[in-house]
Protein backbone atom coordinates (compact mmCIF):
# COMPACT_ATOMS: atom_id res chain seq x y z
CA UNK A 1 0.00 0.00 0.00
CA UNK A 2 1.47 3.43 -1.23
CA UNK A 3 2.05 6.28 1.52
CA UNK A 4 2.15 10.04 1.74
CA UNK A 5 5.38 11.49 2.53
CA UNK A 6 3.63 14.72 3.93
CA UNK A 7 0.17 13.27 5.30
CA UNK A 8 1.32 9.79 5.94
CA UNK A 9 -2.04 8.36 4.67
CA UNK A 10 -1.80 5.28 3.22
CA UNK A 11 -3.58 4.58 -0.27
CA UNK A 12 -4.90 1.50 -2.51
CA UNK A 13 -2.31 0.08 -5.00
CA UNK A 14 -2.40 1.53 -7.97
CA UNK A 15 -2.54 5.01 -6.80
CA UNK A 16 0.49 7.16 -7.21
CA UNK A 17 -0.07 10.79 -5.99
CA UNK A 18 -2.06 11.54 -2.69
CA UNK A 19 -5.33 13.48 -3.25
CA UNK A 20 -4.76 16.08 -0.18
CA UNK A 21 -1.11 17.69 -0.97
CA UNK A 22 -0.53 16.36 -4.52
CA UNK A 23 2.86 14.90 -2.91
CA UNK A 24 3.94 11.81 -5.16
CA UNK A 25 3.29 8.56 -2.60
CA UNK A 26 6.14 6.20 -1.71
CA UNK A 27 6.10 2.77 -1.31
CA UNK A 28 4.69 0.86 1.93
CA UNK A 29 7.83 -0.59 2.96
CA UNK A 30 10.36 2.81 2.14
CA UNK A 31 11.20 4.86 4.79
CA UNK A 32 9.08 8.04 5.68
CA UNK A 33 10.80 11.37 6.18
CA UNK A 34 9.91 13.05 9.37
CA UNK A 35 7.57 15.58 9.46
CA UNK A 36 9.12 18.58 11.96
CA UNK A 37 5.66 20.31 12.80
CA UNK A 38 4.90 20.36 15.96
CA UNK A 39 5.63 23.17 18.87
CA UNK A 40 7.72 21.24 21.67
CA UNK A 41 7.74 24.63 23.68
CA UNK A 42 8.54 28.15 23.75
CA UNK A 43 11.94 29.19 25.43
CA UNK A 44 14.24 31.74 26.03
CA UNK A 45 16.94 31.88 23.64
CA UNK A 46 19.74 30.39 25.97
CA UNK A 47 17.69 27.77 27.08
CA UNK A 48 16.74 26.99 23.39
CA UNK A 49 20.13 26.68 22.11
CA UNK A 50 21.20 24.05 24.92
CA UNK A 51 17.91 21.97 24.27
CA UNK A 52 18.83 22.38 20.43
CA UNK A 53 22.34 21.07 21.28
CA UNK A 54 20.63 18.25 23.35
CA UNK A 55 18.23 17.54 19.94
CA UNK A 56 21.60 17.66 17.59
CA UNK A 57 23.40 14.95 20.12
CA UNK A 58 20.40 12.42 19.92
CA UNK A 59 19.94 13.23 16.33
CA UNK A 60 16.24 14.36 16.26
CA UNK A 61 15.38 16.65 13.72
CA UNK A 62 14.22 20.47 14.89
CA UNK A 63 14.06 23.89 14.13
CA UNK A 64 13.93 27.25 15.60
CA UNK A 65 11.72 29.87 15.17
CA UNK A 66 13.04 33.28 17.00
CA UNK A 67 10.83 35.87 17.54
CA UNK A 68 10.52 38.71 19.91
CA UNK A 69 13.19 37.97 22.12
CA UNK A 70 11.57 33.81 22.48
CA UNK A 71 12.26 30.73 20.26
CA UNK A 72 10.20 28.50 19.46
CA UNK A 73 11.74 24.83 18.52
CA UNK A 74 9.57 22.39 16.09
CA UNK A 75 9.99 18.70 16.02
CA UNK A 76 8.56 15.72 14.61
CA UNK A 77 4.87 15.56 15.79
CA UNK A 78 5.33 11.56 16.67
CA UNK A 79 7.58 12.46 19.35
CA UNK A 80 6.80 16.04 20.47
CA UNK A 81 4.86 14.36 23.66
CA UNK A 82 7.25 12.69 24.80
CA UNK A 83 9.96 15.15 24.60
CA UNK A 84 7.94 17.30 26.56
CA UNK A 85 7.37 15.46 29.39
CA UNK A 86 10.87 13.79 29.16
CA UNK A 87 12.37 17.39 29.24
CA UNK A 88 9.87 18.62 31.91
CA UNK A 89 10.70 16.03 34.28
CA UNK A 90 14.30 16.42 33.72
CA UNK A 91 14.34 20.18 33.60
CA UNK A 92 16.91 20.64 36.01
CA UNK A 93 19.61 18.61 34.19
CA UNK A 94 18.42 21.23 30.95
CA UNK A 95 19.58 24.30 33.39
CA UNK A 96 22.48 22.51 34.84
CA UNK A 97 24.21 22.71 31.62
CA UNK A 98 23.57 26.55 30.99
CA UNK A 99 26.37 28.58 33.07
CA UNK A 100 25.33 29.57 36.41
CA UNK A 101 25.77 33.63 35.58
CA UNK A 102 23.37 32.91 32.33
CA UNK A 103 20.98 31.28 34.55
CA UNK A 104 20.54 34.58 36.58
CA UNK A 105 19.30 36.20 33.53
CA UNK A 106 16.47 33.69 32.71
CA UNK A 107 12.95 34.72 32.94
CA UNK A 108 11.13 33.29 36.20
CA UNK A 109 8.57 31.03 34.99
CA UNK A 110 7.27 27.48 36.45
CA UNK A 111 10.28 25.78 34.93
CA UNK A 112 12.75 28.87 34.48
CA UNK A 113 13.35 29.41 31.01
CA UNK A 114 10.56 27.43 29.23
CA UNK A 115 7.54 29.75 28.67
CA UNK A 116 4.46 27.39 27.99
CA UNK A 117 5.98 24.50 30.09
CA UNK A 118 3.00 21.84 30.63
CA UNK A 119 1.26 21.54 33.18
CA UNK A 120 0.00 18.22 33.26
CA UNK A 121 0.93 14.34 31.15
CA UNK A 122 -0.93 11.31 30.76
CA UNK A 123 -0.52 7.84 29.07
CA UNK A 124 -3.34 7.29 26.99
CA UNK A 125 -5.53 4.07 25.58
CA UNK A 126 -2.58 2.96 23.10
CA UNK A 127 0.24 3.64 25.73
CA UNK A 128 1.74 7.18 24.18
CA UNK A 129 2.57 9.69 26.26
CA UNK A 130 -0.23 12.57 26.02
CA UNK A 131 1.07 16.16 27.68
CA UNK A 132 -1.31 18.96 28.51
CA UNK A 133 -0.08 22.41 27.90
CA UNK A 134 0.18 25.12 29.98
CA UNK A 135 -2.88 27.41 28.68
CA UNK A 136 -5.66 24.54 29.09
CA UNK A 137 -4.89 23.99 32.18
CA UNK A 138 -6.28 26.72 34.27
CA UNK A 139 -9.52 25.73 34.10
CA UNK A 140 -8.55 22.11 34.78
CA UNK A 141 -7.18 22.84 37.50
CA UNK A 142 -9.58 24.81 39.57
CA UNK A 143 -12.54 21.90 38.98
CA UNK A 144 -9.36 19.54 40.52
CA UNK A 145 -9.66 21.95 43.74
CA UNK A 146 -13.07 22.65 44.45
CA UNK A 147 -14.31 18.94 44.26
CA UNK A 148 -12.26 17.50 47.11
CA UNK A 149 -12.62 20.81 48.83
CA UNK A 150 -15.91 20.83 48.78
CA UNK A 151 -16.61 17.07 49.68
CA UNK A 152 -13.96 17.45 52.44
CA UNK A 153 -15.65 20.51 54.15
CA UNK A 154 -19.16 18.46 53.65
CA UNK A 155 -17.94 15.96 55.75
CA UNK A 156 -16.40 17.62 58.34
CA UNK A 157 -19.66 19.51 58.57
CA UNK A 158 -21.97 16.59 58.70
CA UNK A 159 -19.77 15.17 61.41
CA UNK A 160 -19.80 18.28 63.44
CA UNK A 161 -23.72 18.51 63.02
CA UNK A 162 -24.48 15.11 64.17
CA UNK A 163 -22.18 13.98 66.75
CA UNK A 164 -21.07 17.90 67.81
CA UNK A 165 -24.29 19.89 67.88
CA UNK A 166 -26.47 17.24 67.51
CA UNK A 167 -28.06 19.36 64.52
CA UNK A 168 -29.94 17.28 61.67
CA UNK A 169 -29.95 20.14 59.64
CA UNK A 170 -26.66 21.05 59.91
CA UNK A 171 -26.08 17.33 59.08
CA UNK A 172 -28.39 17.28 56.24
CA UNK A 173 -26.28 19.88 54.54
CA UNK A 174 -22.68 19.04 54.98
CA UNK A 175 -23.95 15.49 53.39
CA UNK A 176 -25.06 17.23 50.38
CA UNK A 177 -21.98 19.27 50.21
CA UNK A 178 -19.92 15.87 50.33
CA UNK A 179 -22.06 14.23 47.80
CA UNK A 180 -21.59 17.38 45.64
CA UNK A 181 -18.10 17.28 46.01
CA UNK A 182 -17.60 13.60 45.21
CA UNK A 183 -19.52 14.29 42.09
CA UNK A 184 -17.92 17.19 40.77
CA UNK A 185 -15.44 16.09 37.85
CA UNK A 186 -11.81 15.69 38.47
Amino acid sequence: MPICPRCHDTYVDGVTTCVDCGARLLADDAPLPVRVDRLLGTFDPGVAERLAGILVYRGIPHRRIDAEGRTEVIVDRDRADDLRAEFATSWGEVLASIPPEDRLDLPSTRLRGWYDAPEGAWIDRTGRTRVEPAEATGHHEEVRVWGPSLAMVGGVVALFGWYGGRSLGLALLGAAALVVGLLLPR
